[in-house]
Parts: C-alpha cells; structure tokens; sequence
C-alpha cells in the first residue's frame, strides 16, 4: 500500500499545493464563476413522465409516441359550483369564458356545458349563443352521456381547457397559460353566489413546482444551521472548527454549475441529492482539517504537517470517494430517469467536495497556520479532543471483549431485518409524495369526490382502418365483455365506437360510409379523444380510484388480468392491441423501481468489494468494510417496517445511500487501524489508537452528516422528509457498526490471519527440517 502511495506521489502533491497558494485560490475562482454562469440554466421539474420513464424505452414510445401524441392531453378544469349552475346567466358566463379560451396559444380544446347548449341551439337557429332556461333544459335532457362527465348534478359543472402534454410546452408556457385562465375568470363575470375554482394535473404540477423552489431554501439554509451546531459542539478541539462548511458548499457550488452544464434537471430527487453531498463532502474536510491538527499538537512545523497529512490522508479519502461513488453507480442501473440524475449529481458532487477539501481546506488551512502559528499545545486540546475519541475508544473496547455476543446480535437482527424488509409497502400514489394540505391537492381531491375516479386503462389499437364495421364490432364486444367480466373494477368503457352506436339509436352500421357520415358529424373533443386518422383509436376504460387502493401490486395483477381479458379476445386479423395509460405506465415504473432496489445494492456491493479487492490485493481488506454495511442494509429493514415507513423512489436508493456513507467510514478506520497496525505491532493497542485518534474526527463529521439530514425532515414534501428519516437512521446505525461490528471483524480477522501466518511458517519450517532430513524437496519446497 505504501509503495502504491508513493508511486503516485502524494508527498509531492503535498509539496506541491503548500507552494502554490495562488495558483490554487485562482482555479477556484475561476471555476466557482464559471459555476454561478452555469447554475443560471438549471430547470425545476415536477413529477411528470420524462422523471419515471427513459425516454429511450419502449413502455415510453408506447406511451408518449403514440398515446399521448395522438390523444393525450393535459386538462386544466374549471370546477364551477351554485345553486343551479345550468341557470343561463351562469352559462352565459361560461360561454365567454370558452369563447375566450378558445382563442388563447396553445389550448388545444374547450368542453362545456355552455358549449354544448350554444352549439345545439346554432343547429336550429344558426346563431351560437345561450337561448331561454327551458330550451336549455330542453337541450340538456336530449344531450344524452356528453352532459353527465361535464354537469353530474346540478349544482356542480366543470369546464374542461385542453393543453399539450408537458414534454411539448415549456414551464413558462405552460404557466403563462395557467395565468390566462385566472385573468379569463374574471373576464367571464360570473354571478354572485357562484364559484369557480382551477384545478387539474397543469394547475397541480404547477403549484408542486413553485412550492419546491420556495422551499429548496429554506432546507439547505437549515442544513447549514444544524452543521454549524454539530461543528461547533462535536469539532471544537479544532482551530477554525467551521472551516468545513464553506469548503463544503464551495463544492456545492461546482456541483451546481456542473447541473446547469449538463442539463441535469431539479426535481424533488434530484435536491434530495445535496444534503447528502453536503454531509459527505464535509467529511472529506474534516479528516484533513482534523490530521493537521493531529500533527500539529505534536509539535510538528506547519509545512511537514500539512505533507505528512496529504500523505496519509489524501489516499485513503481517495478510496472512500472511489467506493462512495461505486455505491451510487448502482444508481445508474436504474431504469427510472430521476434514480438516474440521482446518482449522477451525488457521483459529481463528491468528486467536487473532495477537490474542495484536497486543494483549497489544505491551501487556507496552511496558509492561515502559517501567518497564525498556534502555541506549542494548544489550550484545551487533549481535553477537548480525546472526550468523543475517549468514548469511542471506550465502545470498541467493550466490543471487542463481548466480540460473540456482539456479532450475535448483529447478525440476528441483520436476518430478522432482511425479512421485514419483504413486509414494508410501496407508495404507488405520487400524489402522497406532496403535502396533504396544499390547496391545489385539496382542489382535486374536492373535484375526484364529486366526478368520481379518473384512474383508466387504455388500450391503443392500430389497424389499416379502425372504423371497419368489423372492427367497430370487436371494439363493442370487447367493452362489453369487460364491464361485465371486470364489473368490480370496470366503472366504463369508451371508444368511437360508443359514439358511433349512440348516434346510430343504439346499434353499430353495417356500412362504413355510414360510419364515417357519423364520424364526421361527432364533435371534435370526440374525434380528437378517441380517433387519429382512420388507422389509430383507443378505447379508454375507466378503474375509477383503484390505484391508491390496491398498491403496486394490486395494480399489476389488475393490469394483467385486462391483458388476460385481450388475449382472450382475440381481435380480427390485421388489428393491433396494445395496453398503455398513466397507470400502465407508473405501475410498470414502481415494479421496476421498488424490485430493483435489492439488485442496485447487491450490484453495489459486489462492485465495492472488486474494487477494494483491486485496490488492496488483500480479502481481509475487501471484506471489513463491506460486511459491517451488509449489517447495516439489514437493520434498516427493521427501521423501514417498525417505524410505518414506505418504499418511494427516494428510499428505494437505500442500499446505495448506506453504501456510499458507510463504507467511507469503515474505511478510514481501516486505513487507520493498519497504519498503527504498522507502528506498534499489536491489533489490541492498534486498535485503541485508532479509535481515540479518529473516532473524534468519525464522530465530528458523522454527527454533522446526521445534523444536517434532520434539515430534510423539515421538508414540506412528504417524499424528502421520509427519506430525512430513512437516511438519519441509516447514518446513525453505519456510525454504530464501525465503532462495533466492524472493530470486532478487523480484530479477529488479523488475529486469524496471524494465526494462518504463524502456522504457514511452522509448516515452512517443518517442510524445510524434513527437506534436510531427507534431501528431496516436498511440494516445491
């Protein structure tokens, strides 16, 4: 290991950096401006498709290709609520408001009840316009279906604004549009005692957008405050104990030009992703920060102390970085976009807060010593620094004398957490993601009780012309065989074909040029919803509020149960049918997701321990830290169960999350151990060295880390606080195993390979007296 160390020079790097100040404070500068520039084109993103689904992925191409291109749309609803809101000033009200919409950029269609009167009363008298309150009657009670999704009753009606679907607009069309709908409302002059109230996915996304900019903040302004407590009580033996902060977020900031760089979005995951940069990139500080104080209470000249501490930090920090970034490279296995974008800002960041801490903690650490040199001891020091060293020591001491019920109760619990993992459910709804009391949420809950659930499944049919007598048939059959079949879960089922066969007084034409005359007289908010050319359709079937309900699972075996219901209904030769939707689609995400989190852990694992194994060529050094994070994986599935807790995209990066913050622990006190191990000899003293020595510095930067984690509980977003939870714990128990599993396991693992060498070189020297003895060698020796 030495020899490798020296192979790359660290005492020259040491050197170098201590006699280049300048140089160093100048590329950080110019890298910190070049960031500020680029940070300017970071976009917020909300939970829409692109965040849960690869672009590149065919369940994608089905879904947004040819779903939402041809029928998809965003619906922005105007819930209208009276007495009597069919009354005709209110739909003289509504009239103008449609009128007006319909003239604005980028809607794409307006459905109402005001529409539907104005239109049926041109057709008798060629003038569009709301006539008297009993033609409206009239017209209302001939409408048939059309009026029961837009008026259930008559006290609450909706209008319905059609937008392209967010991949086309930009944020700041899309909100210029939402503007125009408030500033229409007014317009429109509703009567007194009438409300109208916007709601809808737009209207929703929107608001979840703005709330996670104002907030954003506030939580890492909080995350600064509690690590500055943590420092100041947990780091005090220190001189400039708060140093790390601002090398910190130095790193931060390059992260955050890097996102603007490579158009990494900010989503409420991909923010999740700062703190925990913050609380490991503040570790790399801390170990630097806390060995040149080491080697300054020693007395060593500031020169020698800040190379001797590049020495012997800067690689093994290297090696925690290495395995951290492994540990999130798992993420990148992920086929959820946002899991993605995840693991990228948590790989770049690190590498960004260790070249902080590396270059500009050591150059103003140095320089600051230098132009300050401390007394001889510094006051207070031994006191204050060997208090958590003491108590770490203190730890590891009783560990090891109780090693077997230690690693007892560490494996029992690890097992017994392995199994109650299997337990812990998966939120599905990402609606639960967001605060429960956010007006907009409260807004579309208020219009779901009223219209019913808007949950559907939808089945895309391709065929050379869909409006074939034959084929309008089998669509009919089809529906038919579903609310009957699925009448438990099957609240509708519409197509063209309903259309069709309503218009036709309840029959479907023989003849396709009477199939087509109706086709053409249907409105176009019909033909739009359920027809592209004469070659595409789709048959949407409403599951009313079933996903919140039944969970991924449920879902699932839902969704193939209707893939049952088609395979058993085979269509006619030359048709194509193929099950897409929005909840198709988040349940195959949330499957894939929340199953795949044990495979991103073992796939990080697996890549932690080759590349220790690369880096050490010893098994002992591959295994110590990996083993005490396998503990660690399990016990958090006792966390994750006990504490009512649920799998979510952000929590599912567990197994990575533990990887990343635990190995780097056990790292550098294995690093540590070894080097001690090298000076006295004795694992048992080499041991207490290490865990007085650094067991401050480990305590300092993991209470930090966990300080400023509890920030994220203070989030507004249920996903973000969940996750402050989950990686608290996860912080707290990774301390825990270091300071206890893993001290025992380097203790009795160097006492066997101690064993094994002293009984290698017994057999050696046994094979050599019998070589002697007889003059032949045994086995090659």
């Amino acid at each position: 290991m030495e020899g490798f160390i020296g192979m790359i020079g660290m005492e020259q790097l040491g050197g170098w950096i201590t006699r280049n100040p300048i140089i160093i404070i100048a590329i950080a500068v110019l890298m910190t401006l070049g960031s500020l520039h680029y940070a300017q084109n970071i976009e917020s993103q909300g939970m829409t498709t692109e965040t849960f689904v690869s672009k590149d992925s065919a369940l994608y191409q089905l879904y947004d290709h040819l779903y939402q291109e041809n029928f998809g749309s965003d619906g922005n609803m105007i819930l209208i609520e009276g007495d009597d809101v069919a009354k005709a000033e209110v739909l003289s009200a509504s009239l103008r408001l449609s009128d007006h919409m319909k003239k604005v950029e980028h809607v794409t269609g307006v459905s109402s009840i005001a529409d539907i009167v104005a239109d049926a009363e041109y057709e008798i008298s060629g003038i569009r316009r709301i006539p008297s309150q009993e033609r409206i009657d009239e017209i209302l009670t001939n409408a048939g279906t059309a009026v029961q999704s837009l008026m259930p009753d008559r006290k609450h009606s909706r209008m319905i604004v059609g937008m392209p679907t967010s991949g086309v607009l930009s944020e700041a069309q899309r909100s210029k549009l939402l503007l125009e709908i408030n500033n229409a409302l007014d317009f429109a002059e509703f009567p007194a005692g009438y409300s109208t109230i916007v709601t809808g996915d737009p209207s929703f996304q929107a608001s979840i957008t703005a709330l996670m900019n104002s907030s954003n903040g506030s939580i890492l302004a909080l995350c600064g405050v509690l690590m500055v407590v943590a420092l100041l009580l947990f780091f005090r033996h220190v001189r400039w104990s708060l140093l790390p902060i601002p090398v910190v977020l130095l790193g931060i900031i390059w992260t955050f030009g890097a996102m603007g760089l490579f158009h990494i979005k900010m989503s409420m995951v991909t923010f999740a992703a700062f703190p925990i940069m913050i609380g490991i990139g503040i570790d790399y500080a801390i170990q630097f920060h806390n060995r040149i104080d080491e080697e300054l209470s020693k007395g060593e000249p500031i020169l020698d102390a800040s190379i001797n501490t590049i020495n012997h930090v800067a690689f093994p920090v290297i090696i925690a970085l290495t395995v951290t970034v492994a540990g999130f490279v798992s993420l990148l296995s992920s086929s959820v976009p946002m899991i993605n974008d995840f693991g990228k800002i948590c790989i770049i960041g690190l590498i960004m807060c260790y070249l902080s801490a590396l270059f500009v903690n050591v150059t103003i650490l140095y320089q600051s010593e230098k132009r300050s040199p401390r007394k001889k001891k510094m006051e207070g020091h031994s006191e204050d620094g060997s208090s958590f060293g003491a108590i770490v020591q203190k730890m590891a001491t009783y560990s090891i004398e109780k090693w077997k019920p230690v690693l007892a109760v560490a494996l029992i619990f690890a097992l017994a957490g392995n199994y109650a993992d299997t337990l812990v459910p998966i939120e599905t709804d990402s609606k639960n993601y967001i605060p429960q009391d956010l007006a907009p949420l409260i807004d579309l809950k208020h219009m779901k009780n009223i219209y019913g659930g808007t949950d559907s499944i939808n089945f895309l049919i391709q065929a050379d012309d869909v409006t074939d007598p034959e084929n309008l048939r089998w669509i009919d059959d089809f529906e038919s065989y579903l609310l009957t079949a699925r009448e438990d879960r099957t609240q509708a089922t519409t197509s063209i074909a309903t259309y069709v066969k309503a218009a036709n007084g309840g029959e479907l034409p023989d003849d396709k040029t009477r199939i087509r005359e109706i086709i053409a007289t249907l409105p176009s908010s019909v033909t739009n919803a359920y027809l592209s050319g004469h070659n595409l359709a789709v048959v949407n079937v409403n599951i009313g509020d079933v996903q919140s309900n039944l969970g991924t699972e449920g879902m699932s075996r839902l969704i193939a149960s209707y893939e049952d219901d088609l395979a058993w209904n085979t269509p006619p030769p030359g048709i194509s049918v193929r099950i897409t939707g929005q909840s198709v689609l988040m349940t195959t995400v949330m499957t894939a997701l929340t199953s795949g989190r044990v495979e991103m852990s073992l796939l990080g694992l697996v890549l932690i321990f080759i590349l220790l194994l690369i880096i050490y060529r010893d098994l002992i050094k591959a295994l110590l830290p990996v083993l005490p994070m396998l503990v660690v994986i399990g016990w958090m599935g006792l966390v994750m169960y006990y504490g009512g807790l649920k799998y979510t995209p952000l929590t599912a990066t567990l197994g990575a999350l533990v990887l990343g913050v635990g190995s780097e622990y056990a790292i550098l006190m294995m690093e540590r151990f070894y080097e001690e191990l090298g000076n006295v000899g004795d694992p048992y003293e080499a041991m207490k060295i290490t865990a007085n020595r650094i067991g401050s510095a480990l305590m300092a930067s993991g209470m930090t880390v966990i300080f400023g984690f509890a920030a994220l509980i203070a989030s507004p977003f249920n996903i973000i606080s969940n996750f402050g939870v989950v990686t608290v714990m996860s912080v707290v128990l990774a301390l825990f195993t270091t300071f206890t599993v893993f001290v025992v396991l380097a203790i009795r693992m160097e006492i066997q390979r101690e064993v094994f060498e002293n009984a290698k070189q017994d057999l050696k020297k046994a094979i050599s007296l019998i070589n002697n003895k007889s003059g032949r060698k045994i086995n090659g020796y």
